[in-house]
């Protein structure tokens, strides 16, 4: 009896989606690395965005500047969040946060920012349809030609519990 079915092609479609997977997630990165180039030209930056973004492993990139309003966030926000750019540009990181975001979180991520130094912490954000989840924050001070912070830079990624 003679069958059908194809098996082959089939085979290497699942091996080659898989690479077409990873090469997409290479392109954003590298979209986002593009982005952030043209701002690091833009203020005179001395940071290093492709090594810093090539080690590490995020979703959503944040760009804020020095009073913390959001200048840029990347696709990765918008899918971990469900919030738009064209909503988030202007407003500060914090509306995220709700009422099981920790006090305690919070100042410890004040002190950081007002010591202008490299910092990680874990917080709780709240999606745009109000769904609680974990995320790893990575902030990176962006300091100018002169030594001064002008920018904010935060990779987050969500963390399952």
């Amino acid at each position: 009896m003679k069958s059908n079915t194809l098996q082959g092609p089939l085979k290497c479609w699942d091996i080659y989606s898989m690479h077409l997977a990873k090469q997409a997630l290479n392109f954003n990165k590298q979209n986002d690395i593009e982005i952030l180039k043209a701002y690091k030209m833009k203020f005179d930056w001395s940071f290093d965005i492709e090594a810093v973004l090539a080690k590490s492993e995020f979703e959503a990139l944040i760009l804020t500047d020095l009073m913390q309003e959001i200048q840029w966030v990347n696709g990765g926000f918008t899918k971990m969040t469900g919030y738009s750019f064209k909503y988030v540009k202007g407003k500060k990181p914090n509306f995220l946060q709700g009422k099981n975001t920790s006090p305690k979180t919070l100042n410890n991520i004040r002190n950081y920012l007002k010591s202008g130094v490299h910092f990680k912490e874990n917080i709780v954000n709240y999606r745009r349809n109000g769904e609680m989840y974990n995320c790893n924050i990575e902030v990176y001070p962006l300091k100018d030609g002169n030594n001064i912070i002008t920018h904010l830079l935060a990779l987050e990624k969500e963390v399952k519990l």
